[in-house]
């Protein structure tokens, strides 16, 4: 098994995603919290996961999301006739950037599958991460 030594490691800023989620290699045998005293990081001082800072703004988009653009596109023409005028759309393919732009989101509308995820996991997961937020599959129940 390879380790790596922290010293090595350089941190890189995503420069596309300044509100991306950063990740950080701990040291292995139990030092998190002298590692962490070191860096002047306690567990306290961090937010839990699927913590949002307040509720959507009223301009927050509404996600669609799916691995097909055309079914994509379908729903959001159909929800852009649902909805109220104004109501801001994004459309996501890909699993990350329903993870990273899902906290700031008014909902998320699944129009199918992602990155080989079904939508009824990527449903269940974005529920345990964000309770409090609306998520909707538009999928067929694969058990019927």
């Amino acid at each position: 098994m390879t380790s790596l030594a922290l010293s090595d490691i350089e941190l890189l800023s995503a420069p596309e995603c300044t509100s991306a989620p950063r990740l950080r290699l701990l040291p292995k045998g139990g030092r998190r919290a002298e590692h962490e005293r070191e860096q002047g990081t306690a567990v306290t001082d961090r937010p839990a996961a699927g913590y949002q800072f307040g509720p959507p703004a009223a301009d927050s988009p509404v996600l669609i999301a799916g691995r097909d653009p055309v079914k994509r596109a379908e729903v959001h023409r159909e929800m852009s006739e649902l909805l109220p005028a104004g109501t801001c759309f994004e459309e996501l393919g890909t699993f990350w950037e329903v993870l990273v732009k899902a906290p700031s989101s008014r909902m998320v509308i699944l129009s199918g599958e992602v990155d080989e995820l079904s939508a009824e996991s990527l449903l269940h997961t974005l529920g345990h991460r964000h309770p409090d937020l609306p998520v909707v599959s538009l999928e067929p129940d694969a058990s019927a």
